[in-house]
């Protein structure tokens, strides 16, 4: 977070700069591009990613709770009663009631029969003659006179039976209603109705044990998150590389166009000389030609400088996130680069080169060898993850479930619902040793990953030891490069001076010109190699910042 504010402060000051004096530094071409790379911004997205990535696989700890509803409408509704079931549970009052008129019609009938034939009969025949029958009988004349008489017994009895007939077909008709609206309702309550379905559940999912998964899952999304982070870091450092390359590239070719300049003003000085000398027989048209001949290269090599000048300036507003054509200023290109200022960056650069725990700088620094570490470790927690498909997973279930129809008391338009709480175990037995390949699997990846991280390692010491090498191979040209600076503009003027005093040939004077340019242009071109040797040796042992 600090180092975010101290950006969008330097950033804020940048905008200032470049607004009003159109000088940028180098920590404000820094600043640019760190705010402006797209690269940086997609790599701080992914970065963004991982960590809701990682906030989300931790949630696998805590309970999930769910609601689940549904509806659904069907052509046909499930029936637990078929067709003769109905039809027996509705119709059997009016069953029951035919087959009890019928008997009581039949026993009407055979009491009928039994009344005629009485009179017929021993068992009357030898009541008749009972001396007791027969007091009664004379006793009641009327009596007598209908046991003698059967039809008129007949008649009397008729008026009786067909009453009784009547009240009870009367009774088993209200009987046979009843029975039946009961078969009825026995039918109607047997009715799923289930073309109409509704349904609503809550359920909670509490995991207890998963094998380890759910904490390797959360230890490899927090490393996911670290290694998006080096790779932030190593983005940043390449872009200050690329920055300072393009700055420093600038600042060389602006040396360099102003000694092409220099030169260009020499030779031309040189020209109006020989022309004079010429003159006055002194010296020669072929020296004239000669020394226009080094007009011409000094405008080409100008030229060529500036073009390159003007490319390598797009090439830097490019990084920084600057238009194409803003014209802008560079700190340290406002004069020459100097003898002093070489030696004092040389001096300064003494303890980074020669540190002997360089190499293990670079190993605690270097967000390669970090990320490396963090996917070795990543393919370690993978082993954990193909191990755990051996154990058992537990989890903890729990719910309420509403559904209309329901079935809580028979089958009711009505919602109703009931709570649920148990466990699930999964315990995996048989798998044609498919856990066992995948385990061995994870294995070999780990091994992969620590194998590149060593090899990486080994490569990265090797890069702090020629980056080293390099860096006291650039001091040691800066030094030689400063005497050849010195003899060259000690051998320029002598060379001035012989010409004048007519002691020295032009041709001599043209080659002290040239060596005294290659002698600037190669002190310039040894201190920007330090600068980037520098640079170089930062970015190998991981140390380069903003």
């Amino acid at each position: 977070m600090k180092k975010r504010i101290s950006i969008c402060f330097a950033v804020a000051l940048v905008g200032v700069t470049v607004a009003y004096g159109q000088l940028l530094s180098l920590d404000s071409c820094r600043t640019l591009a760190l705010r402006n790379n797209k690269e940086l911004k997609m790599g701080e997205l992914e970065q963004e990613a991982a960590y809701w990535q990682h906030r989300s696989v931790k949630t696998n700890y805590l309970p999930k709770v769910s609601a689940v509803g549904t509806y659904q409408r069907t052509s046909r509704e499930v029936s637990l009663l078929n067709k003769n079931q109905k039809q027996a549970l509705s119709t059997m009052g009016s069953r029951f009631a035919g087959a009890v008129g019928e008997g009581a019609h039949q026993g009407s009938l055979a009491l009928q029969q039994q009344l005629a034939s009485l009179p017929n009969s021993p068992e009357f025949q030898a009541l008749m003659q009972n001396p007791e029958f027969q007091t009664i009988m004379a006793q009641n004349p009327q009596l007598a006179s209908l046991l003698s008489n059967p039809q008129a017994m007949q008649q009397m009895a008729a008026p009786y039976l067909q009453q009784a007939s009547t009240a009870f077909n009367a009774m088993l008709s209200g009987m046979a209603e009843a029975v039946d609206g009961v078969g009825q309702s026995i039918v109607d309550a047997f009715r799923t109705d289930t073309r109409n379905m509704t349904g609503a559940a809550v359920m909670l999912t509490q995991p207890l044990y998963m094998g380890g998964k759910i904490r390797a899952y959360d230890r490899i999304t927090r490393l996911a998150q670290e290694a998006a982070g080096e790779q932030v870091t190593m983005d940043e450092q390449d872009l200050l590389v690329s920055v300072d390359e393009a700055y420093w590239r600038i600042v060389a070719l602006q040396n360099k166009k102003n000694l092409a300049q220099s030169f260009l003003e020499t030779v031309q000085k040189l020209d109006d000389d020989v022309e004079k000398l010429t003159a006055e027989g002194l010296a020669t048209k072929a020296d004239g030609l000669s020394v226009k001949v080094k007009v011409n290269e000094a405008q080409v090599a100008l030229i060529q400088v500036d073009n390159g000048l003007t490319l390598s300036r797009m090439a830097l507003a490019q990084l920084c996130g600057l238009p194409m054509d803003e014209t802008f200023t560079l700190e340290d290109e406002g004069g020459d680069v100097t003898t002093d200022g070489a030696l004092q960056l040389a001096v300064s650069l003494q303890p980074n080169a020669d540190a002997p725990f360089a190499v293990e700088t670079a190993y605690a620094h270097r967000p390669e060898l970090h990320a490396l570490d963090i996917a070795a470790q990543v393919k370690r927690e993978e082993v954990k993850v193909a191990r755990s498909e051996y154990l058992p997973n537990l989890a903890l279930t729990a719910g309420y479930l509403v559904s209309n129809p329901s079935v809580f008391n028979g089958f009711e338009k009505k919602f109703k619902g009931m709570w649920s709480a148990g466990v699930v175990l999964k315990v995996p037995i048989l798998t044609w040793g498919d856990r066992i390949y995948k385990v061995r699997q994870a294995k070999a990846e780990a091994a992969i990953a620590q194998t590149h991280l060593d090899e990486v390692r080994e490569k990265v010491g090797l890069q702090v030891n020629q980056n080293k090498q390099k860096m006291q191979e650039a001091k040691e040209r800066l030094t030689t490069a400063i005497r050849s600076q010195e003899q060259a503009d000690e051998n320029l003027r002598m060379a001035q001076l012989g010409l004048r005093e007519g002691v020295i040939p032009v041709s001599n004077v043209l080659q002290a010109q040239t060596a005294w340019l290659a002698a600037h242009s190669t002190l310039v071109e040894a201190e920007i190699d330090l600068r980037l040797a520098d640079l170089y040796l930062m970015r190998s042992l991981g140390t380069l910042s903003h």
